[in-house]
Formats: C-alpha cells, sequence, structure tokens
C-alpha cells in the first residue's frame, strides 16, 4: 500500500514539472511571437520611410528632367533663331555685294539714270570720261571716282524743273563713285563733290536722277544715317549734278573744276572734321 502511494506522489510531481516547462516554453514563444511582430512593424516602417525617398527621389528626378527638356528645348529654339537671323543678314549681305558687283563691274555704255523720266525732256549722251583721276585718301576713307558720263537735257517744260532754275535746257553730270572707310572705327562722311565753274558752285546730288537700286543710301548698313561707314564699309554708287548751260560752255573751256569734298569724322556731328578735299579735275 505504501508502494502505491509512492508512485502516485512521483507522478504527480514528474506532471507538476513538465506542466510548468510547457508554460515556460508558451511564455518564450508568446515573447519570441511579440519581438518578431516588433521587429516586423519596425521593418515595415523603415520599409515604408524607404519607398517615401524613393518617390522624392523619383519626383525630384522627374523635375529635373523636365527642367532640362525645358532648357535644352529653348536652347534649340534660341540657336534656331540666331541661325534664321544670321542667314537673313547673310542674304542680305550677299544681296548688296552682288548690287555693287554690278555697279562695279565693266565700264556702261550709258550710265543708268532717269533723266527723262524725271524732267519729261530729251537726253542725249556728250561726254564719256572712264578714267577721271579723281581721288581722296584721308583720315581712314578712300574715296575714287573713276567714272563720269555728262548728258544733255532739251525740251524740259519751262519753269518746272527747279534743279535747272526753269529752263528748258541744261546739263547732267553723273559719276561712279566708291566710297571705303579702311579704319577700325565708324566714319562719318557726306560723300559728295562740289563743281566751280567761275563764281558759280553747284554740289552733287544723292539721289536725283539717279535709280534707286543705285542709290548709296540703298547700299549702306545704316538705314538711318545716310554718312555713317561702318568699319572697312565699302560702297559704289551713282551720284548727280545738274548745270546750266553757262556752267557747260565753261567746262568745255577748261574752267570749271570738279572736286571731292572732304569733312571726315568720327563724330557724328561732324566736330573736328578734316578739311582735306581732293585735288581739282578739270574735265580735260
Amino acid at each position: 500500500m505504501i508502494s502505491l502511494v509512492s508512485a502516485s506522489l512521483m507522478l504527480t510531481a514528474c506532471g507538476n514539472s513538465d506542466s510548468e516547462k510547457i508554460k515556460e516554453n508558451i511564455k518564450t514563444l508568446e515573447k519570441q511571437q511579440a519581438e518578431a511582430k516588433k521587429e516586423y512593424k519596425a521593418l515595415k516602417e523603415q520599409n515604408k520611410q524607404k519607398n517615401k525617398e524613393i518617390q522624392n527621389k523619383q519626383q525630384a528626378l522627374a523635375k529635373l528632367k523636365k527642367a532640362k527638356e525645358e532648357a535644352l528645348k529653348k536652347q534649340i529654339a534660341e540657336e534656331e533663331k540666331q541661325k534664321a537671323e544670321a542667314e537673313k543678314r547673310q542674304a542680305e549681305e550677299t544681296k548688296k555685294a552682288a548690287a555693287q558687283a554690278k555697279t562695279a563691274s565693266a565700264v556702261k555704255a550709258v550710265m543708268p539714270n532717269t533723266i527723262e523720266a524725271s524732267t519729261n525732256g530729251t537726253t542725249k549722251l556728250v561726254m564719256k570720261k572712264d578714267d577721271v583721276p579723281l581721288k581722296l585718301d584721308d583720315s581712314g576713307m578712300k574715296v575714287d571716282i573713276g567714272q563720269l558720263q555728262i548728258f544733255n537735257v532739251k525740251d524740259m517744260p519751262e519753269g518746272q524743273v527747279l534743279l535747272f532754275d526753269g529752263a528748258t535746257e541744261g546739263y547732267v553730270i553723273i559719276y561712279q563713285v566708291t566710297a571705303e572707310n579702311t579704319s577700325d572705327q565708324t566714319l562719318y562722311y557726306n560723300n559728295n563733290t562740289k563743281l566751280t565753274a567761275g563764281d558759280h558752285t553747284k554740289f552733287s546730288d544723292f539721289a536725283s536722277f539717279i535709280p534707286s537700286d543705285y542709290q548709296e543710301m540703298s547700299m549702306k548698313k545704316s538705314r538711318t544715317n545716310f554718312n555713317e561707314y561702318s568699319p572697312h564699309e565699302k560702297t559704289t554708287s551713282y551720284k548727280s549734278l545738274a548745270i546750266s548751260t553757262d556752267d557747260y560752255d565753261q567746262l568745255k573751256a577748261g574752267q570749271a573744276t570738279l572736286v571731292i569734298q572732304g569733312g571726315i569724322s568720327a563724330d557724328k556731328l561732324f566736330r573736328d572734321k578734316s578739311g582735306t578735299t581732293s585735288e581739282p579735275y578739270a574735265f580735260k
């Protein structure tokens, strides 16, 4: 009987010991599970933060990419604009050069003019000089008149043509002139001539009797200042003088002279202008 009681007590003790171990194991597992959940939650939060950082970086990259694309578009547009402007300027320069080459090429049988249309008279070429020794080289400007022609104008309506003081007959001198600024600065020069016949003087005109394509103003780089010459600018144009029959008689008799006027200045108000003129030409 005592043996049975002892055995029972031993079994009960063993059972209690296993139960405690199981309970401890359960608590350990629960603790590990709680720590695992905590770590999972922490990792999840970290992943969420990293995802947010990645999104922010992606947005920043997208903005940077868009800004670069916009900048590139603007740069391409500006380059295309500059290219178009350069091509336009080149075309204008080519057109000017062609016009000047046209006027400077070969001596013309009759110089371009609008005398008959301007006077309602009739014209006749009475003098032609292809080797006129009229030159001016002063203060950076080189001016050369190589050719001139003189036209007799008759049958003009009386009292209508102011350049001839209303006379029905007169003469027109037309000459070709090349003017070049050989300096590296802008110069100002009126590019005209003066005819002296006895006590009478006449100054040249840049437009009268000259077709617009052959007027110097149509060839100038400056569209506002006809007397402005940019550095190394060169023009070849035509100019005219309207003279009376008395002036022409003195010219034929060797008593009239033509000079290239000076007055060159680096100041557009012509302060400190040069007073040098060409040697006189007597039409001989």
